[in-house]
C-alpha cells in the first residue's frame, strides 16, 4: 500500500484488492474468476473458458494487458497492445506469455463479452468518495466506450467518455431497464466500498470497472484506488467532474 495525493490511500496490487471481493459474500458472485498466472492456471482457465485475460498485477491505463481466445482445437491466439500472435498449444501458448511477463506477476481473468453501443463494446466506471463526514457517496457512473478491436476500453488506450443513459438506450435498454442498471451500479460501488473500507479505513475514493455482459449481468472489473479525475472533463455533462473535484477536495485531493 502507497499513500497518494491527498490523504486518500492507493493499493496498486489487483490481485489483493480481487481477494478481498472473493473474501465479500456480497459481492464474490459479481467477480469473474481470477487466478495467478502459472502453467496450471493458464491450461485450467483456457480449457473453462473460450477467452482469458492476461493481466500485470500492477499497472494502470490498461498497459501490458492481453486477451487470449481459443480459435480451433489447442491452438489459441492472444492480442496485446496492437500486436497479435498465435500458440499451436497451451505449452506454447505458456512460453510466450512467460516472456511478455519477464518475472513480473500477472494473474488470469475469466473473459466477460461486453455488451455493444454502436458497434463499439463499452463498460461502466462507478465512481464513489467519502464525504467530509466519512460517508461514502456515489459521485459518478459513466460509461467508456472501447475502440472496435482493442484489448480494452481504457481512455489511455483509444478510448472516449460518454454518458450511460444514452449509451444503454443506443444499445437498445428501455428506461425501466436503465433506471434499474443504474441503481444496480450505484449499490454494487458502496457495497464495495464498505468492503475496502474494513480492510483500512484511510481509502477515500474508488472507481470500479463495471461490465455489463451481453446476457446483461454485471460484473466488476477491477477497482482502482487512484482513479482519473483529468478526463471526466471529456463527458459533455460538466456537472459530472465537478462533483468529483467538489468530493475529493474534502480530503486533499485537487486534480
Amino acid at each position: 500500500m502507497i499513500r497518494k495525493g491527498g490523504g486518500s490511500l492507493a493499493l496498486k496490487n489487483k490481485w489483493k484488492k480481487t481477494k478481498w471481493l472473493l473474501s465479500d459474500r456480497a459481492l464474490r458472485r459479481f467477480v469473474p474468476e481470477t487466478k495467478l498466472f502459472n502453467s496450471s492456471s493458464l491450461a485450467d482457465m483456457t480449457k473453462r473458458y473460450k477467452m482469458v485475460y492476461f493481466k500485470p498485477t500492477r499497472g494502470t491505463g490498461g498497459n501490458g494487458i492481453a486477451r487470449i481466445t481459443r480459435i480451433r482445437g489447442k491452438a489459441f491466439r492472444f492480442k496485446i497492445n496492437e500486436r497479435t500472435a498465435e500458440a499451436s498449444s497451451v505449452q506454447s501458448l505458456f512460453g510466450k506469455l512467460k516472456k511478455i511477463a519477464r518475472g513480473r506477476s500477472y494473474m488470469l481473468q475469466r473473459g466477460i463479452h461486453l455488451q455493444t453501443a454502436r458497434g463499439r463494446p463499452f463498460d461502466f466506471r462507478a465512481m464513489v468518495q467519502k464525504s467530509r463526514r466519512g460517508k461514502w457517496v456515489s459521485t459518478a457512473v459513466f460509461v467508456k466506450l472501447g475502440k472496435r478491436n482493442k484489448v480494452v476500453t481504457n481512455y489511455h488506450q483509444g478510448g472516449k467518455l460518454a454518458l450511460a443513459e444514452p449509451t444503454l438506450r443506443s444499445a437498445g435498454y428501455n428506461e425501466a431497464q436503465i433506471r434499474r442498471y443504474l441503481r444496480e451500479l450505484k449499490t454494487l460501488s458502496l457495497q464495495t466500498a464498505r468492503c475496502f473500507d474494513r480492510k483500512n479505513p484511510r481509502f477515500k475514493e474508488l472507481g470500479l470497472d463495471v461490465a455489463l455482459d451481453r446476457k446483461g449481468r454485471l460484473w466488476i472489473l477491477e477497482v482502482n484506488t487512484r482513479p482519473n479525475f483529468y478526463a471526466l472533463k471529456k463527458l459533455p455533462d460538466k456537472s459530472i467532474h465537478r462533483t468529483v473535484v467538489r468530493y475529493g477536495k474534502a480530503y486533499g485531493r485537487t486534480r
